[in-house]
Parts: C-alpha cells; structure tokens; sequence
C-alpha cells in the first residue's frame, strides 16, 4: 500500500534526462558545472549514507544502555554482517558502474537489464546466506572469539537479523540501478524511509515503548528484518510501477549469460576486494573480542566513528563513480580525470570538518555511547587524536576508490587491497594481541592500511594524466 504514494514522493524530484547523456558529450563543460554536477549527486548520496551509521550508532547506543555482553553481541553481529554485505557489495558498485556505462551511451535497455539481472542475483545470493548463517550462528561467534555467555546472546540475535539478507540485497542492487541512471534522490529518500522505521521499532522493540513487546537485543534484529522487508517492497514497486522508470522497463524478462558475465567479472574483483577489507576489519573485531568486553566496546566506539566519516564521504565517490562511467560511456576522458581532481579535493575538505569535530567533542561522544567508565578510560585523548587525524586521508581515500571502480579498474584495486589488508593490517593486528599493544595497536593498523590505500589508489588515478 505504501509503495505508490512514496514512489510519487521520489519522483517529484528533478532528475537528468536520458538525453542528457548525448548533450554533455557535445559540450565541454566548465570547473563550475562539473561541480555542481558533483554536488547534484553527492549532497543527497551523502544524506542516504550518513542516515546507516546513525541508525548504527543510535542502535549501539540502545544496545549498550543494556550491558557490556549485548553490545559484544551486537558489535560481532554487527561485523559478521558487515563482512557479509560488503562482499555483495558489487551488487551496487558494479550496477553502479556497468549501468553508468550504459547511460553514458545512451543504451536505456540495457541499464534496465543489468538491474534485473542484479535483482536475481540478489534472491539467489540472499537465500543462500540467510540459510548458512542461521544454521552455523554458534559456530561464527565463537569463532570470533566470543565467550559463552555473548556467544548464546548473540546467535539469537544474528539468526533473526540475517533472515533479511535477500531483502538487504535486494535494496543494494536497487540504489546500484538508481545511481547508475544520474538518481541519488531516489536513494535518499528511502534511506531515511527504511532507517527511520529501523530506528523507531528498535527503541520500541528493545525496551518495549510504543505497546510493542521488550525483547531487549533480540528486538532490534527483529526491527531489522521488518525494515529491510519495507525497504525492498518500496524499491522494487518503485521500478516496476514509477512512471520516470517506465524507459527501462522495456527489457526482456529472460536471464541471460551476456548479461550476468559483466557483473560476475566486475563482482569477483569487487568482492575480493572487498572481503579482504572486511575480512580484516573482521579479524580486528575478533581480536578485539579476545582482549576483552570493555576493549571491544571501545573499539566498537571508534569504529562507530570511523564508519560515520566513511558514509558521509562515500557520498562524494558515489558521485565520482556515476560521473566516470557516464563520462567514459560517452567517451570523454579528460572530462573525467578534472572531474577526479574536484572530487578529490572535496572529499578532503570533508575529512577535515570531521577531524575537527571529534576531537572537539570527545566526551560527548563518549557520554553519548556509554556511561562506562572503564570504556572512557580505554579510549584516551591521544587515540581521540589518532582517529581524528586518519579523516582527511581517508576522505581521499574513499573517493578514489569510487573514481577507480567507476572506470572499471577493479582488478587493480583487488590487489591493493589483498596487500594492503592481508599483508599489513592483519599481521598488525594479531602483533597488538600478542605484545599487548591493545586499542593502541589496532588503531595503528587502521591508519597503516589507509596510508597504504592512499599511496596506490593516488598513484593509479595519477596514471590518468597521460591517457585524458
């Protein structure tokens, strides 16, 4: 029922014209128009993005007003899912990028397809993890590290919220086809829907407001499914039934090889990539984990933090990604590598505003996560300082990655990032374990992998230069 009146909602926005596509490629546009172009995409990118790690730290905070143990729990859930999505992530940057291709070409058939085909992928891939995940729950947990105690509280929680996974998905591809077609408003809009009715269930459900029962950390997996649910509904009647998607919608409902092969080639460069990132992110949580509650939370906390400075930023490279594939679709090179540069520099200015930030309100932060104050005391000053001076790099970082994936050079970022990941973060963060090194050593690792990041994506967008 609520599918038509919010598809109308979004569609009231402005949007580019399929034809806009063929007129930038007659005209060299201005440093003020590729600008505002990037603006265009980014501002309501950056809104849908920042709304997941609100809802993140909003639940982190709920959660941990009921204890240390059900915020272990829920921070490796929260890592184990984490891992999981985000190797499925190609599901939107590799739509992302094959669908802006299209667009920048002109070719409105097969943008429509390629989302159909991530669409079945998503079903497909969805059901198998839901299915693997509820059965081996336990056996993850404890395989992070978590006592007994965290390990039976947190499977509970873990088998209900990975029954969502198909929806989940589903809503990847989705913001995939919509970024793809120049639309970040579209995105937008239902982040803040799904996000908010997460949000507003999770503080019903966990401490039982609103008439609904207290189920305490099992509530909010539950807020998470029914979320996810009205999520997927709404991007998919928003396709299937949206009158400005009507031009896409005239493709053949048949799966096909030649349409799924560019989606497997660029989803298994992505998708390595991307799990030896959160595999190592993973392997930080789980050493965390064997340190102990209160070092786990703190690291949850500054992993909170992080994450917030990401998605904000990842606005900007969802811009940059859309704008290269366009671009490079319609075959304007130059035009892409000065669009690189002005999103680049944006996304370190971005950076800043968040180094300046936290580390002006560092107790409120704290304060706002937890009344611990043995987690107060793990989380000094100085690491403060540490995880505030890493937002610049990795505000360019981010963007680079986007610029990199939006032209297709996955491959390469694959084997940056094994190296980078397996081959340096990992072995700093077992070393913080073994010697003792603690928060300390894990954050150490976190800046090394994105100073690594930052030396070969910012090389290989130099490389740029000599082909525009």
């Amino acid at each position: 029922m609520f599918v038509y009146p919010i598809s109308n909602l979004i569609y009231r926005f402005p949007k580019t014209r399929i034809d806009d596509a063929f007129f930038s490629g007659i005209f060299t546009l201005t440093t003020s128009q590729i600008l505002k172009e990037i603006l265009r995409l980014a501002i309501p990118a950056m809104l849908a993005l920042a709304s997941t790690p609100l809802l993140s730290i909003g639940e982190t905070a709920m959660i941990g007003r009921l204890g240390a143990e059900p915020l272990a729990a829920r921070a490796i859930g929260a890592a184990l899912t984490g891992a999981i999505y985000w190797v499925f992530a190609f599901l939107t940057f590799g739509s992302t990028t094959l669908i802006g291709h299209h667009y920048g070409a002109g070719d409105v058939k097969a943008c429509g397809e390629t989302y159909l085909h991530g669409l079945f992928l998503a079903v497909i891939g969805g059901a198998a993890i839901a299915a693997v995940c509820i059965v081996f729950a336990p056996e993850l947990y404890r395989l992070m590290g978590a006592d007994d105690k965290v390990a039976e509280l947190g499977a509970r929680y873990f088998r209900v919220y990975i029954a969502g996974a198909p929806c989940t998905l589903i809503m990847l591809a989705s913001v995939g086809f919509f970024r793809g077609v120049q639309n970040t408003r579209t995105p937008m809009v239902l982040a803040f829907f799904t996000n908010g009715l997460q949000l507003i269930l999770g503080y019903g459900l966990i401490y039982g407001h609103f008439g609904l029962p207290r189920l305490e950390l099992l509530g909010a997996a539950v807020a998470a499914v029914i979320a996810q649910s009205a999520g997927a509904l709404t991007y998919v009647g928003s396709f299937f039934l949206g009158r400005e998607t009507a031009p896409y919608r005239q493709i053949s409902s048949q799966i096909c090889k030649e349409r799924l092969v560019p989606l497997f080639r660029i989803g298994q460069d992505l998708a390595i990539r991307t799990g030896a990132l959160r595999g190592s992110l993973v392997f930080a949580t789980a050493t965390a984990a064997r340190m102990g509650a209160v070092t786990l939370s703190a690291y949850e906390i500054a992993f909170q933090l992080f994450m917030l400075c990401s998605e904000v930023i990842d606005g900007l490279a969802v811009a940059g990604q859309a704008l290269v594939a366009k671009y490079l679709g319609s075959g304007q090179r130059s035009t892409a590598f000065r669009m690189g540069k002005i999103v680049t520099a944006c996304g370190a200015v971005v950076g800043v505003g968040f180094a300046l930030f936290f580390l002006a309100t560092r107790e409120p932060i704290l304060q706002f996560f937890t009344s611990s104050t043995q987690v107060h005391a793990t989380l000094t000053f100085e690491l403060f300082v540490l995880v505030g001076l890493m937002q610049p790099f990795n505000g360019i970082v981010f963007v680079l990655d986007g610029l990199l994936i939006g032209a297709k050079d996955t491959r390469y970022l694959m084997w940056a990032m094994l190296a980078g990941g397996l081959g340096l973060f990992v072995p700093i963060a077992w070393l913080s374990l073994r010697q003792g090194w603690g928060l300390t050593g894990l954050l150490i690792g976190i800046s090394a992998l994105m100073a690594w990041r930052l030396l070969t994506n910012g090389y290989r967008f130099g490389t740029w230069r000599r082909s525009a």
